[in-house]
């Protein structure tokens, strides 16, 4: 009687569990499709996303090869006119080497000042640090060769600062034009520093101990000059 009576209120008890789900999905089930509709709606819009951005990245990769072409076809003009097209539009690491390869064609030609701007221009829209100090790097180059050494180390210096690899040939440009500027003192200390930085790129530093090696070492203070001088005769006043 006891077994008998278990399972009626089993039955009765799964009964109304059966119950209570149905009466729930009814009450919320519109809402709970509608929920996993909106989730469908966006997964199949991140991929559709993904998908279009994969599609710009390849048709800009494919312009920017073209317009390279362009270049070793003898087209320099068509070219430059695809990079400055090409500068304007798309993923942002591909309007920054098209404005980079655009300002190598500039330099190329002589036009020194454009050039410099493109690299400028180039090194505002990369995000990437590397592609960034590169640009940068490039027009502190040509800025060597137009603007005033101040103007020159003032560019130089964020550089300089940096973690990046690229720091090591900031140091040595700015060497090598503070020592044409005749600030002779800066150029022999950061020549120094540079042989000294393990870091540095073994060429760099080869470079910076070659160079100091023609500048020679810093002249004796003329405290010390004065101790070393000879005595003068006793006949001398």
């Amino acid at each position: 009687m006891t077994n008998e009576t278990d399972s009626f209120v089993q039955e009765v008890d799964e009964s109304l569990r059966q119950d209570r789900a149905l009466a729930l999905a009814k009450k919320y089930g519109p809402y709970l499709i509608g929920l996993f509709v909106i989730f469908l709606l966006a997964i199949g819009g991140w991929q559709w996303w993904q998908g279009e951005q994969l599609k710009r990245q390849r048709a800009q990769s494919e312009a920017l090869v073209a317009a390279l072409e362009m270049v070793q076809a003898g087209n320099v003009d068509g070219a430059k006119a695809e990079l400055e097209r090409l500068s304007g539009e798309g993923p942002r690491a591909y309007r920054a080497m098209a404005r980079m390869h655009r300002a190598a064609i500039l330099q190329e030609q002589g036009e020194l000042e454009a050039a410099l701007a493109e690299f400028e221009q180039a090194a505002d829209v990369a995000n990437d640090p590397i592609m960034r100090d590169t640009a940068r790097l490039r027009a502190a180059y040509i800025a060597a060769e137009t603007e005033e050494f101040a103007a020159l180390q003032a560019r130089l210096q964020p550089l300089i600062d940096s973690e990046s690899r690229l720091s090591f040939l900031a140091r040595e440009l700015l060497a090598v034009e503070a020592w044409q500027a005749g600030q002779t003192d800066l150029a022999r200390s950061t020549l120094e520093n540079l042989t000294l930085a393990f870091d540095a790129p073994e060429t760099v530093r080869q470079r910076a101990q070659l160079a100091l090696s023609v500048i020679g070492p810093a002249p004796a203070d003329s405290a010390d000059g004065a101790q070393n001088a000879p005595a003068p005769s006793e006949g001398e006043n």
